[in-house]
């Protein structure tokens, strides 16, 4: 009897396992997919890059109001500067006309004073 009671508690402790292991693997979940498998590896740095993204942004807006404001300083030195240039050109153009002027005079006189020689001459 004691042979039958080791046969029957073998017995039922490989039923058991049998069972167990069929119930583990019934009750196993899916594997993971692997754009799952990526998303739960990523799942801690996705608050760090969304963070990252935010300060971008924000910076990239900074730096294009800045950028528009150096560009804006940048027009105002071009016109003041093409300001500038023009009342120095205005300058040399009158300072050329006013020696061209004298010069004009200057020849138109000396014309006249070779003509009064060349008359008295003959």
């Amino acid at each position: 009897m004691a042979e039958r009671d080791t046969i029957d508690f073998v017995t039922a402790f490989a039923v058991g396992i049998v069972l167990g292991v069929g119930a583990a693997l019934l009750l196993k979940p899916e594997p993971p997919t692997r754009t799952a498998r990526i998303l739960k590896e990523l799942e801690p740095h996705r608050k760090r890059i969304r963070k990252s993204l935010k300060e971008a942004r924000r910076g990239f807006g900074q730096g294009a109001g800045a950028a528009a404001d150096v560009g804006a300083e940048i027009a105002a030195a071009g016109k003041e500067l093409v300001q500038e240039l023009r009342a120095e050109f205005s300058r040399l153009v009158a300072d050329a006309r006013r020696e061209l002027a004298r010069a004009a005079e200057e020849e138109a006189r000396r014309a006249v004073d070779r003509r009064v020689v060349r008359a008295e001459r003959i």
